[in-house]
């Protein structure tokens, strides 16, 4: 069964490389007309692209303006943009917690505030992208496995805020996928091999393997499903030995 999104307005943050130009191009596909917030204007898809510093409040005034002179309505917000910044967390830089938190928590949490009205007129639909650090520990990375974790709660949180509006808001978090951002881990041979081996599945996962299940979330198949988690990792989260 074809997902049919023709019509639907639909925001991606990050959209411009990595996961999400692959979840732009699916939904273009799927029929949405899609705006990327982003501070590359370079992207392979024919998405409209709004070029924004997402850890600057200042900037949403700016883009609240051009939403209301554009869009009638959003129907789905994907917050996809995300850093990692690892380092030793006993000498953990303070700026790098703090620009971790302004793109991945704080950024989502300003965007959902500044677009209410426009997600409320249509219902929309709000998919966070965390990962598998916002269930489980990792080392080394303190500010991004907080973060993501944080993401988690607040989808939750949301959920609970917005369910009355008719807006439902899950989590789609990821394990680890070939993208620029774990370019250090894959180039790795002994760090690539130990992470495909952590999976049931025996490989890592693509930009192409959240397709599917954004594309679910994202519309009136998943419309009883609000304040969740869906673990797109190959089975790391459920293996045991």
């Amino acid at each position: 069964m074809n997902i049919d999104l023709t019509g639907k307005n639909a925001i991606v943050t990050g959209g411009a490389r990595g996961i999400g130009s692959s979840l732009v191009k699916a939904l273009e596909l799927a029929g949405a007309n899609v705006l990327v917030l982003d501070k590359n204007t370079q992207t392979s898809s024919d998405a409209k692209i709004f070029q924004i510093d997402l850890a600057d409040e200042n900037e949403y005034a700016r883009l609240y303006s051009y939403i209301c002179e554009n869009y009638s309505s959003i129907d789905i917000l994907i917050n996809n943009a995300g850093v990692t910044i690892p380092g030793d967390p006993s000498n953990y830089p303070i700026s790098s917690w703090k620009k971790t938190f302004d793109i991945n928590i704080t950024a989502p949490f300003l965007l959902t505030k500044t677009l209410m009205e426009h997600l409320t007129s249509n219902k929309a639909s709000i998919i966070n992208i965390t990962s598998l650090n916002s269930d489980l520990g990792f080392p080394n990375n303190p500010s991004y496995v907080a973060s993501k974790a944080a993401l988690a709660g607040l989808t939750r949180s949301m959920a609970v805020d917005f369910g009355s509006l008719g807006i439902r808001v899950n989590s789609l978090a990821p394990g680890y996928i070939k993208t620029a951002m774990t370019g250090e881990s894959w180039d790795n041979i002994e760090k690539r091999t130990a992470r495909q081996n952590r999976t049931c599945l025996n490989r890592w996962g693509t930009p192409e393997d959240l397709i599917g299940p954004m594309l679910f979330l994202a519309s009136d198949m998943s419309k009883y499903v609000t304040g969740q988690t869906l673990f797109v990792d190959g089975g790391w989260t459920i293996k045991g030995l």
